[in-house]
């Protein structure tokens, strides 16, 4: 799904952000974009790939940083492999559900 997301995303930028929709119909497809994608952490949450206590809230606004941030990868540009959504989702949901940190 993460991969399709951004595949849309970089050919929608304008869809990273919705911070202020510019009309009621974009506020509901908003709203129904992050119910889906809270309902989705939770079921992750679930499987316990999330810990019991995050919030949900939370790490969904950190996905959507996530996202914009594969997107504006420094260098992306110029290596078109670095462009690639499959590759791309791999890194949003390893840090996502992993961090930075040492993996043990």
């Amino acid at each position: 799904m993460t991969a399709n997301v951004l595949r849309v995303k970089n050919t929608w930028r304008f869809t990273l952000s919705h911070a202020t929709p510019h009309s009621s119909a974009a506020a509901a497809i908003w709203e129904e974009i992050d119910t889906y994608t809270v309902e989705l952490l939770a079921r992750a949450q679930k499987e316990r790939l999330l810990a019991p206590d995050a919030d949900l809230d939370w790490t969904r606004q950190v996905y959507y940083a996530l996202l914009g941030e594969a997107l504006d990868r420094p260098g992306a540009d110029q290596d078109p492999a670095a462009q690639d959504p499959d590759a791309l989702a791999a890194l949003v949901i390893d840090t996502l559900l992993h961090g930075a940190g040492p993996r043990g």
